[in-house]
């Protein structure tokens, strides 16, 4: 009797706090109307059961006859805003308040325990990440002194395709998908751990190992789960229930990766750490040991072991998925639409010539060719489904501090 009461008592407060629109929306003190929902579950129900979810916002923005609203996932809300005018408002004249990032089981296991740059909380930690990838490894001396490597890659390129051309009776027929993204995949291994294979020895025209097939199919399980709907991270009490076999994926990601990488990067940290205790050193030869053999100022690492390791990791997901889109619908866009393709080709005719291969310093001169990128001038559609109010990107943009909005935490 008493829980029923409490329980009509809260109800009663709840709906004295709101207010039912004429097209069926409960509007709250200081935000946005949102259509009416369950207890604790809110909407969720109703987002699990509607796919794609973002032709159900669609409706639903539709159907309250404004260009904002309010979806509540649990205890978190979600405001969908479809006018350019509110859009600038968020991203650009607020942007403070809405670009901090939020925890979530697959960033937390993704990135070490928020030990990386690319999707870390705001503070200390992401301040000394960025600053190493900003000064070391996405220098311009950095990138002059591996220009070498990547230019063996795009050579190694060429052999492949043309050994499997070869072998192919009357022309071998390439899978672009694969090979772009094994391309992306081998060349920052090279970059980073100075190796395009694992553990099989590199041939002239070797393709892709089973570790490096699986290499690169964890990288791409990364971006898929990273962005995907878990309803744990809604609901933290739920965590190692795992009620929709999310956490079951990511943990076993993260040990194929963990299972490729730690070897190398443990190797290479003991390394420097055995030259650093004698008094010498050596030049560095890739990012692993650009980040190895950083000091603190007084004659330690600036790093340790996981910091190195949940880097690696960042360094590797952003290396892999958009060049290697990029490749793939650019080359479809010039399949589909053969005059493009001339143009392109007419282009680096004139400007490279036919006697020798394209080289990087060439690239500044080919605008055709660099606007037949479809990544170039469009941004990214993709957004989360976890709790966030910004679009997501591999290299997302620098988060400011962590506040939020009057009521976001309601």
């Amino acid at each position: 009797m008493a829980g029923t009461f409490l329980l009509v008592v809260a109800l009663w407060r709840h709906r004295s706090k709101t207010a039912v629109s004429e097209g069926g929306t409960i509007i709250g003190r200081g935000l946005p109307p949102a259509p009416p929902g369950l207890p604790v579950v809110g909407n969720m129900h109703q987002m699990l059961a509607n796919k794609p979810v973002f032709r159900w916002l669609h409706r639903l923005v539709k159907h309250s006859g404004g260009e904002i609203l309010r979806v509540r996932l649990g205890p978190v809300n979600v405001v969908v805003v479809t006018c350019p005018e509110m859009a600038r408002e968020v991203l650009r004249k607020n942007d403070a308040v809405f670009a901090d990032r939020p925890t979530t089981f697959a960033a937390e296991s993704f990135s070490v325990g928020y030990r990386s740059v690319s999707i870390s909380p705001y503070g200390d930690q992401w301040r000394k990440m960025r600053r190493v990838l900003t000064a070391e490894i996405l220098s311009p001396a950095t990138e002059r002194r591996l220009r070498r490597t990547r230019e063996d890659e795009a050579d190694h390129l060429l052999r492949y395709v043309h050994a499997q051309c070869a072998a192919a009776a009357g022309g071998g027929i390439i899978d672009v998908r694969h090979l772009a993204r094994h391309f992306c995949g081998n060349v920052i291994r090279r970059l980073t751990f100075g190796r395009r294979h694992f553990r099989c020895p590199a041939g002239a025209v070797a393709g892709p190992g089973p570790d490096e097939v699986e290499h690169v199919d964890a990288l791409f399980a990364v971006l898929s789960y990273l962005d995907a709907f878990c309803v744990s991270d809604y609901f933290p009490a739920l965590v190692g229930l795992d009620l929709d076999g999310h956490e079951k994926v990511i943990r076993d990601v993260i040990g194929t990766l963990s299972r490729l990488h730690d070897p190398v990067i443990e190797e290479r940290v003991e390394e420097w750490r055995l030259l650093r205790k004698a008094g010498e050193r050596r030049d560095v030869a890739d990012f692993l040991d650009v980040l190895a053999s950083l000091d603190d100022g007084a004659g330690r690492p600036l790093l340790t072991v996981q910091e190195i390791k949940s880097q690696a990791i960042d360094i590797m997901i952003a290396s892999v998925d958009n060049p290697s889109n990029a490749v793939e619908w650019a080359l479809a866009e010039m399949a589909n639409k053969p005059e493009i393709m001339r143009k392109a080709m007419a282009e680096l005719d004139t400007i490279v010539g036919r006697d020798r291969l394209v080289q990087e310093p060439d690239l500044h001169s080919l605008n055709y060719l660099k606007a037949c990128n479809p990544a170039s001038g469009r941004p990214s559609a993709s957004t989360r489904t976890t709790p966030s109010t910004r679009p997501a990107s591999p290299w997302p943009t620098p988060p400011s501090p962590a506040t939020r909005s009057p009521g976001a935490a309601r």
